[in-house]
């Protein structure tokens, strides 16, 4: 039989009787176990319909993070931006979302949206060291992701644990957008609080070191030009100021008079200063003695700055009826309590100041919104501002009178709560607490437009309410020990303005 009937033969009786008995044998195996090829259909089918389902989640989840990034980039407010970006807890199913913000090695709240949710304590405070191990609270999972350089953080709280690499580049992105923002927002801070100081920029610039300081300076300087041995600072009358210690070997050169000033410098070594040091020496003297002049107590520019910053005040106050007599009314509570808790005569005196000028910073369009009763969030977030502005104010003449940080922080609660920082219980000055127990008291007790001013005994009754809120337990102490005393020199200030007011009606109708 040749090849090609072989191969026909093959192809037309062999190989169709072995797929026939193939093809009896399955049919025999799917009659058997037919059950096996549905179980497997199934599977097949539910496998798709998880792959389309997944598919169909992820397609929506995208959809939803665009739609969201798109919304936030429409956003030009930084308060819009910060609460929209705390609304994205609900994109990752948490309970509760935080913003901060790293300082130094420690991030600080921001923002969260737990202001009217007590029992989630979310910390105000947060070391990048601690984040590894702050995992869970009570019933809640915590997860956080950072943006760019670590800057800024959000936190979330949710009953289920946050896959991190889900959404790890959405959240890079929100708060690189949200840094960008914060940059321009503070840029424009800035800028307002240059215009309102740029007035006294020159002042600081020569008033920044404190009067130890610039005499430590001074000295040293004076002795590299003339590779003395050693030098002393002293007053006209024998008083040592400072000392750059001479050997014992040295003797006592020359002794020069500062002129303008109360000071004498002498010069130690152990030969003569030679004719053109001492001229080179004598006229730097000359020319420093105009700025040694003016980080003194008593020069004239630091009497005509605090005039200003009194003038200043007083004049705010005019301005607005319902703040008269507010400072001193403030001043006075201050000091009291100040006493009471035994500070010291400096702590003393710097309260008195400070709380005369606490609220120096109520500048420009501070003003016209000082009696609103139905405030805007833009309104709060402008008089928030005022602390900050303040501090700045004072800071060409806190080497001497140290109420920079009074000012600043007079604001802030003993639970955490206030501004401009947050901050809490002891990180708060002691006479920034101080003023600012004496600024709530004025505040509760003097009229103002949308309201008569309460009794002496309703505020009494106020300060003991806000104990471990807005005071400390001791200040509150301290305050009921004094009240009787508080009590009775406030109504003396507030006769003696009445007294004036009816005085100034005879003069006018005389007039």
């Amino acid at each position: 039989m040749t090849f090609f009937e072989q191969s026909r033969y093959y192809f037309n009786y062999v190989l169709p009787d072995i797929i026939l008995s193939n093809l009896e044998q399955i049919n025999d195996f799917l009659n058997r176990y037919w059950w096996v090829f549905f179980i497997f259909s199934i599977l097949m089918i539910i496998l798709n319909m998880k792959y389309f389902r997944v598919n169909l989640k992820l397609k929506l989840e995208f959809r939803t993070i665009n739609k969201y990034l798109k919304e936030l980039s429409l956003k030009s407010d930084i308060k819009d931006i910060e609460n929209y970006i705390l609304k994205s807890n609900k994109m990752i199913k948490a309970e509760y979302s935080a913003l901060y913000e790293l300082r130094g090695e420690t991030y600080i709240l921001l923002e969260s949206d737990t202001t009217n949710n007590s029992f989630v304590a979310i910390p105000v405070r947060l070391r990048q060291k601690d984040l590894k191990t702050f995992k869970k609270s009570g019933k809640f999972e915590i997860s956080y992701f950072t943006g760019e350089n670590e800057k800024y953080m959000i936190l979330f709280y949710s009953y289920q644990e946050v896959i991190k690499e889900r959404y790890e580049g959405f959240f890079r992105i929100i708060l690189g957008f949200y840094a960008k923002a914060s940059d321009k927002n503070r840029s424009k801070g800035s800028q307002m609080l240059l215009n309102v100081t740029k007035d006294t920029s020159i002042s600081l610039m020569k008033l920044q070191m404190d009067k130890y300081q610039f005499f430590k300076f001074f000295v040293a300087l004076v002795l590299k030009m003339t590779k003395a041995k050693g030098a002393r600072l002293l007053t006209k009358g024998g008083d040592l100021i400072f000392e750059y210690k001479p050997s014992l070997r040295s003797e006592l050169q020359k002794v020069f008079y500062i002129r303008n000033t109360p000071y004498k410098l002498e010069f130690y070594d152990n030969k003569p200063l030679s004719a053109t040091t001492l001229s080179q020496v004598g006229s730097f003297l000359d020319m420093s003695g105009a700025f040694i002049e003016n980080i003194d107590k008593n020069s004239e520019m630091v009497k005509n700055y605090l005039s200003l910053l009194n003038f200043t005040n007083e004049a705010v106050e005019l301005e607005n009826k319902y703040y008269e007599n507010h400072s001193l009314i403030v001043q006075m509570v201050s000091v009291e309590i100040a006493k009471s808790l035994f500070l010291s005569e400096e702590e003393i005196d710097a309260i008195m100041l400070g709380s005369y000028l606490h609220d120096i910073g109520m500048v420009g369009d501070l003003l016209a919104v000082l009696d609103r009763s139905d405030l805007k969030e833009s309104d709060i977030n402008l008089i928030k501002e005022h602390p900050l502005i303040g501090s700045i104010m004072v800071e060409p003449i806190s080497h001497i009178y140290p109420i920079s940080d009074i000012i600043k922080y007079h604001h802030e609660r003993f639970d955490g709560r206030g501004y401009p920082f947050g901050l809490k219980e002891s990180q708060i000055p002691i006479s920034s607490q101080v003023v600012a127990m004496g600024e709530f008291y004025a505040g509760i007790t003097s009229d103002r437009s949308y309201r008569k001013g309460r009794t002496h005994e309703e505020a009494v009754a106020e300060i003991k309410k806000s104990e471990n809120k807005m005071f400390s337990p001791i200040l509150v102490n301290v305050f009921l020990e004094a009240e009787k005393s508080i009590k009775i020199k406030v109504m003396k200030i507030k006769a003696k303005s009445l007294k004036r007011d009816k005085d100034d009606e005879k003069d006018e109708k005389t007039v």
